[in-house]
């Protein structure tokens, strides 16, 4: 099959579906250049050459039934780097990078940094990447994301500054007051929005990774709790937070008497909630 068969026959296919006519070409172009090794505008200039027609098929196949195409594709691009993701694991949204935007712009004193729920690791990696004074632990319950963060540690060069832990949250370490930042993206969909949420995220993303109970505030609550013994003298934490939780927030901060602002994602979204305890 040629290149620009499978562009053709691609888009017919995913427009058929209900994609977009922009949506099926940008998708049907990173498939084609996952599978080409180049970038997905380049595949304009490889228009004449053959792929193995099974394997564009049977990505074509699994888009069409929803699955995410990070999945699909095995990686996603982060912050200007590209990260290797798997099913079983949370797929990093570009918002999130406004969480490490902020991490970065803070004045912090110096240390190491924590990150709860590391995922596939690419908040923790890339502050380690753009800070190469720092090193960071990650803590995750998931076997699965920490082996994928351990691979995208040494991908990047990162892994003798990269410490890693099985655990629930903080309970798998001592509260000793080493953190220059705690960072965390928590589970924060709440029950009511579960059902609200698209087909594809819902159906193919890991529960454990997006709900944070009935309000979205469970480990939220749980980090403003437990936190502030792990930090340093002017150390501080760093929360991602759904679109609609930021009075609810502010109000957990100010019952402990922390100081809080919000920082707003390009939308205006408020997204980072930088707490002072």
């Amino acid at each position: 099959m040629r290149v620009t068969e499978a562009l053709r026959e691609g888009r017919a296919l995913l427009e058929a579906a209900g994609w977009s006519a922009e949506e099926a070409l940008r998708e049907v172009r990173m498939i084609l250049g996952h599978i080409l090794g180049v970038r997905p505008l380049d595949v304009y200039l490889s228009l004449e050459r053959e792929i193995p027609e099974e394997r564009f098929r049977k990505a074509l196949a699994k888009r069409m039934r929803g699955v995410p195409l990070a999945y699909i594709l095995g990686q996603v691009e982060f912050y200007g780097r590209v990260f290797r993701v798997e099913p079983g694991v949370l797929i990093p949204r570009p918002e999130t990078e406004v969480l490490v935007e902020t991490v970065l712009a803070e004045d912090l004193p110096p240390g190491p940094l924590l990150e709860l729920g590391v995922g596939s690791g690419v908040v923790l990696l890339t502050l380690l990447a753009e800070d190469s004074s720092r090193w960071g632990v990650g803590v995750d319950v998931s076997p699965l994301a920490l082996r994928l963060t351990r691979r995208n540690a040494e991908d990047l060069g990162l892994a003798e500054r990269t410490f890693l832990v099985r655990g629930d949250w903080l309970s798998p370490l001592a509260p000793r007051r080493r953190f220059a930042a705690l960072v965390t993206n928590p589970p924060y969909v709440a029950e009511e929005e579960w059902a609200e949420l698209p087909a594809e995220v819902r159906d193919h993303e890991p529960r454990e990774a997006l709900w944070g109970g009935p309000e979205g505030l469970v480990f939220i609550r749980r980090t403003l709790v437990e936190g502030p013994p792990f930090l340093q003298p002017g150390g501080k934490i760093f929360l991602e937070i759904g679109y609609n939780q930021k009075d609810r927030v502010r109000e957990l901060c100010e019952e402990r008497g922390f100081a809080v602002r919000f920082v707003p994602d390009l939308s205006g979204t408020f997204r980072v909630a930088v707490v002072t305890p």
